[in-house]
C-alpha cells in the first residue's frame, strides 16, 4: 500500500507485552477456576460451548475442539457427567446418538467462569475515560476482525523476518 507507515517497533513490543501480560492473567484465572471448580480446561471449553450452543450432540462438541480425541471426549463428558455438570440424553432423532445438555449446576458454573472474566473487562475499562473506552472497544472489534481473517500461529516465525527464523534453527 502506498503512502503506508511502516510499523513502529516499540509499539510492536508494547503490544507484544500487552498480548503476554493479557495471556498470563487469562492463564492464572482459568487455573484457580480450575482449582476451584475441579474442572479440566478442556472440560471448562466444553462447559462453554454448551452455555453458548445449548443441547447439542455429542459429534458437534468434536466439531469444535481441536486435538482431542473421541475417546477423550467421552471421559471428558463422563467426568463432567460424574459431578453434575451435563445431562446425557438419547437423541429422539438419531437414537445411536447423545444430546448433552447443561444441568443447572453446570449453567451456574459456566456462568461463573464467564463472571470471572467479567470482572477482568470492568478492571480493564475502569481504568479508562468513558472516550478511550469507546476508542478501545472501536480497535479491539477492528482487530479482532484483521486477526480472524489470519491464522495466527507461536510455532511460526513473523512473516517479515527471515532472521528470526535462522534464530529459532537448533
Amino acid at each position: 500500500m502506498a503512502g503506508v507507515k511502516p510499523l513502529d517497533q516499540e509499539q510492536i513490543l508494547n503490544v507484544r507485552d500487552f498480548i503476554m501480560f493479557l495471556g498470563e492473567k487469562f492463564k492464572r484465572s482459568t487455573e484457580d477456576f480450575e482449582g476451584f471448580s475441579k474442572c479440566s480446561i478442556q472440560e471448562i471449553i466444553v462447559l462453554k460451548i454448551l452455555a453458548n450452543q445449548g443441547s447439542i450432540m455429542v459429534k458437534d462438541i468434536a466439531c469444535r475442539l481441536t486435538g482431542i480425541s473421541m475417546s477423550s471426549l467421552t471421559r471428558i463428558l463422563d467426568h463432567l457427567e460424574e459431578n453434575e455438570y451435563i445431562e446425557r440424553k438419547l437423541n429422539k432423532e438419531d437414537r445411536r446418538s447423545f444430546v448433552i445438555a447443561l444441568s443447572p449446576k453446570g449453567s451456574k458454573l459456566a456462568e461463573s467462569y464467564q463472571n470471572k472474566f467479567e470482572v477482568m473487562a470492568e478492571g480493564m475499562l475502569e481504568a479508562l475515560t468513558p472516550a478511550e473506552r469507546l476508542i478501545l472497544v472501536e480497535l479491539y472489534t477492528k482487530v479482532r476482525s484483521k486477526l480472524g481473517d489470519e491464522e495466527i500461529c507461536l510455532s511460526k516465525a513473523p512473516k517479515s523476518s527471515n532472521e528470526t527464523a535462522e534464530e529459532l534453527k537448533v
